[in-house]
């Protein structure tokens, strides 16, 4: 299964409403600052859609709630660390566990939720540029 199609997976069970509820704060939040970033990016000759302006900004900013999303990744490095307590028969070095997912991991787990969130605000774009406009 590919990334996409897990992601879409995730969306259709509901999986993902967190996400939808966040990223719609988010967007009534930063609305100010969305706005400004489209004036900077048309001062330098680009006319955008309020589609193309909120990705690009959601794109720039890359987080909708930095509190849900470390707790999220601090909950994989708890997975992490009951897995090799599992495979060690014993408690694996806590913080050598999250320096090395960390390391291995950190970026990827960004990337993927960034295409997520674009994901989520792909199929409510409507509703999104709607609170833009509000």
């Amino acid at each position: 299964m590919s990334e996409l199609d897990e992601i879409r997976r995730r969306y259709e069970s509901g999986q993902l409403d967190s996400i939808k509820e966040d990223l719609g704060r988010f967007i009534v939040a930063h609305r100010p600052r969305i706005q400004e970033y489209r004036v900077q990016l048309e001062s330098k000759g680009l006319s955008l859609t309020d589609e193309a302006t909120i990705k690009f900004y959601l794109l720039r900013y890359r987080s909708i709630n930095p509190g849900r999303e470390i707790r999220e990744q601090l909950e994989e490095i708890q997975r992490e660390k009951w897995i090799r307590g599992v495979r060690q028969g014993c408690p694996p070095d806590e913080q050598e566990v999250a320096l090395e997912w960390a390391r291995k991991h950190s970026a990827a787990w960004r990337e993927h939720r960034v295409t997520t969130i674009v994901y989520v605000f792909e199929q409510e774009k409507d509703r999104y540029c709607g609170l833009l406009r509000c």
